[in-house]
Order: structure tokens, then sequence, then C-alpha cells
């Protein structure tokens, strides 16, 4: 049988991450809405609005690199699953900021 003790010590941090989750895609279809009008509008977006997308690409990306980290543990079959899952998750969601944080010049 195969032993999974890794999956203890990423379960405790994966609780962090579902709640965070829901947040951080509502989070990102904002931005994605805030580009297109920002756009349309030939607006500046206020510091404040740039500097919580910007927490928020960081954040994200941070938790993506935890998770490539850990599909490279040896996992349970069911917490490896739900581990691709988030990360196609997290990765479908930077694709969006980074392409609204590129619309709105965000990172230079």
């Amino acid at each position: 049988m195969t032993d999974h003790n890794a999956d203890a010590a990423v379960v405790g941090e994966i609780e962090t991450l579902r709640a965070a989750l829901p947040l951080w895609l509502v989070s990102t279809v904002e931005l994605v809405e805030l580009a297109e009008n920002a756009e349309r509008a030939a607006r500046e977006v206020n510091p404040e609005t740039e500097h919580r997308s910007r927490e928020l690409i960081v954040e994200v990306a941070q938790w993506q690199q935890k998770l490539s980290d850990w599909q490279q543990l040896q996992l349970s079959p069911r917490l490896s699953a739900e581990l691709r899952i988030l990360k196609a998750t997290l990765d479908a969601s930077m694709d969006e900021a980074n392409a609204a944080a590129g619309k709105l010049k965000l990172f230079g």
C-alpha cells in the first residue's frame, strides 16, 4: 500500500485555498470588467484599485506555485485530483487577471 503521509500537511493549507478561491474568482471577474470599462472610457484606474489588483495577482501566483510544488509530492489520488482541479482553476483565473492587468498597464 502506498504511503500518503504528505496529505496531512497539504490538507490544512488546502482549506485556506478553498475558502479564498471564490473571492479570487469574483475579484478576477471584476478586474476583467474594470479593464474593459476603463479601456472603453479611456480612463485611468484609481491607485487603490490598482493596488488591490496587483495583490490579487501576486497572491494567486504564490498559490499556483504552492500547488505546483505539492503536485510533486506523493499524495493520495483524491488529493492529487483536487490539486489538479484547483491548479487549473487558478491558471484560468490568472490568465484572465494577467490579460486585464495588461490592458490596465498595472505592471509597467
